[in-house]
């Protein structure tokens, strides 16, 4: 089930007694107006305890209006309702989902959306553990977007050196990194070969491609200059042609184009995607839009 543009609190409200009888459902999309004043509240206050489906998708992506405490009572209900969902997407922040995602195992995919909204955070490390603890040995794709308020989520080398540590089964991965701003942008060819510690992006993006399955890279740009996204491709590819991440096969930046890489010899290739339409992946596919052929 999708549901798009959500304006209205009926809809929530009409949507939580609907789940009541929904014993079939397994996908639960819900992206609302971002202009809407809506309580998250609406939707859970009438679920039954446990519910009586499976979820195998959950994905709710809410507006700014959202309270702590509306935040609370959502997570506090999932947990409730037994929801055990094998892939998670929200935009709600993370103040109460470390208990939620404590209450089961089994994820496959977590991922946090990009949200130009405040959101109540809490340190990555204490998120990152609890997926450590309890679906290491199932997760397989992890984003981590950047909030509004969200520097904790922008990471820096010791952040995703314990990531990589924590959960290197990870196929897919989605991260802000904090390190560009630090150092002087330049072209490829005046930093390749240089200590690493003078441009601590590089040591980030080896570190990530340490990582043995990993197939897609998506990386939020957090420095505004255009010659970052092809700073960071070059060196990807140099970190391919030097034997890192075998597998990776797209490169994507923030919520915008794909780039696909090509072996034997090693390179980008010319076609170009969109985020959302990649298919065989999930962070780059959005299941509404399952019926469009993409370009690759």
């Amino acid at each position: 089930m999708h549901l798009t543009q959500v304006d209205n609190v009926v809809v929530l409200q009409s949507l939580g007694v609907a789940l009541k009888h929904a014993t079939q459902l397994e996908r639960l999309s819900i992206w609302a107006d971002d202009r809407a004043e809506l309580s998250i509240s609406s939707l859970v206050e009438d679920w039954h305890k446990p519910a009586p489906f499976r979820l195998r998708s959950l994905d709710i992506q809410l507006g700014p209006s959202l309270l702590v405490q509306d935040l609370t009572e959502f997570w506090d209900a999932s947990v409730e309702a037994d929801l055990r969902p094998l892939r998670l997407r929200v935009n709600l922040g993370i103040k109460g989902i470390q208990e939620f995602i404590s209450s089961f195992s089994g994820l496959e995919a977590f991922h946090l959306v990009p949200s130009d909204t405040l959101r109540p955070m809490e340190p990555i490390r204490v998120l990152v553990d609890a997926l450590r603890r309890h679906h290491s040995s199932t997760l397989k794709v992890l984003g981590l977007s950047p909030f509004l308020d969200g520097s904790k989520y922008v990471l820096d080398v010791p952040d995703i050196k314990y990531l990589v540590g924590a959960l290197p089964d990870i196929e897919e991965l989605r991260v802000s990194q904090a390190s560009l701003n630090q150092v002087r942008l330049c072209s490829s060819r005046c930093y390749f070969g240089l200590s690493l510690t003078r441009f601590p992006h590089q040591e980030f993006m080896q570190i990530a491609l340490l990582l043995p399955r990993l197939r897609v890279a998506q990386i939020d740009l957090v420095h505004e200059d255009p010659a970052t996204e092809s700073i960071f491709l070059d060196f990807i590819v140099y970190l391919l042609r030097k034997g890192y991440a075998r597998n990776l096969t797209y490169v994507a930046f923030d919520d915008t184009t794909v780039r696909e890489i090509r072996r034997n010899p090693i390179r980008l290739s010319d076609g170009v995607s969109r985020v959302g339409y990649v298919g065989g992946t999930v962070l780059l596919n959005e299941e509404v839009f399952d019926w469009v052929r993409t370009s690759f």
